[in-house]
């Protein structure tokens, strides 16, 4: 493939979930959200739809049934395109083998969460914008950083997971943006984050947080 990576104004993702409830409201959500998908129910489907689509993201379940697994499928595919943000969902812990191959650029949800559209929509955007330069980290070093921070920290860089805006966290601080503000640049700072042009720091710090410490409102993080 060799599409010019020019970023369209809508960009295409492809979901491929071999359960036809759970695939159209995958479908429907992420429309809503403003991008482009095409929703497929296996990986026949996947790889034959593929070029015509030619899509800036994949989101896969593992298990798609008999013949060949999401995850095989991702591995051909990103083979293909390796531009491609992958975001992959199942039920079931991904193994070690596909972890250390895969963790570095592919966001992981279990399909419990994907009830919740902001979590979706983030995992996709933090694979949109900053996992195929191997911005990601692993879930023990995420977590060693967020318990670098303060509470205050914390809990703003949760609202950020959570896809609040400066003004709204604010607002539910009692504060000013302007301090909502100040206390990013320096969580921005303590997490190692340089200031970058090319990429989106509240997307990657949101993408730290969820890695160390799970979708925000199902853990609990130490800080110092």
């Amino acid at each position: 493939m060799s599409r010019d990576r020019v970023t369209d104004t809508q960009r295409r993702v492809l979901v491929i979930e071999d359960e036809g409830l759970l695939r159209t409201m995958l479908r429907d959500v992420l429309t809503a959200a403003g991008f482009s998908v095409l929703a497929v129910a296996d990986a026949a489907a996947a790889a034959r739809q593929f070029d015509e689509f030619d899509p800036d993201a994949i989101l896969s379940d593992i298990d798609l049934g008999s013949g060949v697994s999401g995850l095989d499928l991702i591995v051909s595919l990103t083979k293909h395109a390796p531009y491609l943000g992958v975001v992959i969902l199942s039920n079931y812990e991904v193994t070690a083998d596909y972890r250390q191959r895969w963790l570095s650029r592919a966001r992981y949800l279990r399909k419990s969460d994907v009830t919740d559209t902001a979590a979706v929509v983030s995992a996709l955007e933090a694979v949109l914008t900053g996992a195929v330069d191997g911005a990601g980290v692993a879930a023990a070093d995420a977590a060693d950083l967020l318990a670098g921070l303060t509470s205050t920290q914390v809990q703003v860089l949760r609202m950020v997971a959570e896809g609040l805006s400066n003004a709204e966290i604010a607002e539910r601080r009692g504060s000013t943006v302007g301090a909502v503000e100040h206390v990013l640049n320096r969580t921005f700072t303590a997490l190692g984050l340089a200031n970058d042009p090319t990429r989106n720091l509240r997307v990657m710090a949101a993408r730290i947080y969820l890695e160390g410490a799970g979708r925000p409102g199902t853990s609990t993080v130490t800080s110092r």
